[in-house]
């Protein structure tokens, strides 16, 4: 997959530097609050994945300058 989807890094869920982990926290933060929308992130430069809401994602044009991320997973 190589959607390039944008997020503030700071609105994770979490970061964990192992993909298989990643997936696992996120199946379980979905199971226990009842969501259909996050996504498995890993940024360009960093070597942890993140975890992240969908809805959350921001447009390129954020005057924050948000942090592109490369969409691993959509859980």
């Amino acid at each position: 997959m190589s959607d390039r989807i944008f997020f503030n890094p700071g609105d994770s869920i979490a970061n964990i530097n192992d993909y298989q982990e990643a997936v696992r926290k996120g199946q379980l933060w979905k199971n226990a609050k009842e969501i259909d929308d996050l996504v498995i992130a890993k940024g360009a430069d960093d070597k942890d994945y993140a975890i992240f809401y969908a809805k959350d994602a921001l447009p390129e044009s954020h005057k924050s300058h948000p942090n592109a991320y490369e969409v691993k997973k959509k859980i």
